[in-house]
């Protein structure tokens, strides 16, 4: 006969997946028009890996949703003291997916829903360099998306990391 405790882990360990697999189930996936309408904050930095240099940065955002075209205002406060605004404009093209664009992305960022998290690709000139940016929009809550971004030079040399946590208001 095994001892009790044997069976509490069994039945513990049993539930544990249960609960895993009704959360993986019922985990519904970001969509950039609901979560970023309204005002939102986001606190964060950037780190050059190579140097291991960081730069925070807060953002103030105000998000618009026309029904077609999510507007996403931008505006950034380093720690340096610079400041910066951006704007970007996704436009849905269907259940999963968006294009976008904001004033110093070339072309359009692409836009996909993977795993439940919002994917963007795009390359934008920061500093007179064209940098490829990977994020990853992670709903963490109602009210919390984490963005996590690597940053490479000429497509395949990563040069960069940013973790930013974005609030709704």
């Amino acid at each position: 006969m095994r001892p009790i405790s044997f069976h509490i882990v069994y039945v513990l360990a049993l539930m544990g997946l249960s609960m895993a697999q009704v959360q993986a189930e019922t985990a519904k996936p970001l969509v950039l028009e609901k979560f970023f309408s309204g005002k939102l904050v986001a606190d964060g930095h950037f780190t050059n890996i190579w140097t291991g240099a960081s730069r925070d940065m807060k953002v103030q955002m105000q998000g618009k949703w026309n029904g077609v075209t999510l507007t996403l205002k931008e505006d950034f406060a380093y720690s340096d003291g610079e400041t910066d605004q951006k704007t970007w404009n996704f436009t849905k093209l269907g259940d999963t997916s968006y294009s976008g664009t904001r004033e110093d992305v070339i072309g359009e960022a692409e836009i996909n829903s993977v795993d439940n998290d919002i994917v963007l690709a795009y390359v934008a000139k920061v500093g007179g360099y064209d940098l490829n940016f990977k994020d990853r929009l992670t709903q963490v809550d109602a009210k919390t998306v984490q963005n996590t971004a690597d940053v490479y030079f000429l497509g395949f040399i990563k040069v960069g990391e940013v973790e930013l946590t974005i609030k709704r208001n």
